[in-house]
């Protein structure tokens, strides 16, 4: 059974995304030349998906008209009141009347690995309701552990202090038909991932890149980090799918402008008095004109 449908999880609020994540949603933030949006539709799309289908609520007719205006193959389950991970995903469920199987995506999140690693996950899926990608992470991270055994989620604890440990990735394949079907909000590890009632399989890939816009702070470490590292599996893929020029690197890594390092300019002229900010545009809720400058430790609009 081959794997054609993605679900790209892009309800959020936008809250952790400053002053300018309340006039633009998280999904059409740049980076470099696409939005988050069109990066998730071409990483998709890489991954053999055949269908792409997107859950929004915060600036649903924003992300639509969007979605309209680049002519992208997106089918929209909007969400009247927020339904959380585990109900969007039976809200997705409900549309294909619980039927094949599901690849989920975060839609500010990038977690890439080799072609081989991840025919193995898809394989993985084909015998458990749910099969989580697992993400390694430093002892002391922020994000909860996944306790593994042979290959089984056990149970979910407070992360480790002292030792490397594996989280949810915020990737996973739902096969929609091992799922008991749930109406109305429910969260992901209670109606879809439920490890108490179902086996739940983790895949752990030896070799990943792993690349977090889901905050302001995270937006901008990830865009520098782009600009410093040349042999990347996330640099190769932003080259390959137009989100990337090369002849717009400048001195000291920065974007389509001169000036102090870091400096990002999206806008469409080159600049020549960069600060090290990044300059974005399309914030205006009802014009799309207005331009915002993203700073390191705060977001304003100019």
């Amino acid at each position: 059974m081959s794997l054609e449908i993605a679900y790209i999880l892009g309800a959020g609020l936008g809250t952790r995304m400053g002053a300018v994540g309340e006039a633009l949603p998280k999904l059409l933030w740049p980076v470099f030349e696409k939005t988050l949006l069109e990066l998730q539709v071409d990483y998709a799309i890489e991954c053999g998906v055949k269908k792409i289908y997107l859950n929004t609520h915060f600036q649903a007719e924003k992300i639509q008209n969007y979605i309209l205006k680049k002519k992208l193959n997106i089918e929209v389950l909007y969400e009247e009141s927020l339904l959380d991970i585990g109900g969007a995903i039976h809200n997705l469920a409900k549309v294909l009347n619980y039927k094949g199987r599901v690849l989920i995506l975060n839609g500010d999140q990038f977690l890439l690995v080799n072609k081989d690693a991840f025919a193995e996950f898809k394989e993985k899926s084909l015998s458990f309701v749910a099969t989580l990608m697992g993400l390694k992470v430093k002892a002391g991270s922020e994000y909860n552990e996944l306790v593994v055994e042979e290959g089984l989620l056990k149970s979910i604890e407070r992360p480790s202090p002292t030792d490397s440990y594996y989280t949810y990735s915020g990737v996973s394949i739902i096969n929609l038909s091992k799922l008991a079907p749930c109406e109305g909000k429910s969260k992901f590890f209670e109606s879809v991932a439920d490890f108490r009632k179902k086996e739940v399989a983790v895949f752990k890939p030896n070799e990943f890149e792993y690349w977090d816009f889901g905050t302001t702070e995270r937006y901008i470490n990830s865009m520098r980090k782009a600009l410093l590292n040349k042999e990347t599996l996330f640099k190769s893929f932003i080259i390959k799918n137009k989100s990337f020029e090369q002849e717009k690197i400048q001195d000291l890594n920065c974007y389509n402008s001169k000036g102090s390092e870091f400096s990002i300019n999206l806008n469409n002229e080159s600049m020549d008095n960069g600060t090290g900010n990044i300059i974005i545009r399309g914030v205006n809720k009802d014009t799309g004109n207005s331009i915002a400058v993203i700073y390191d430790g705060e977001v304003s609009k100019v």
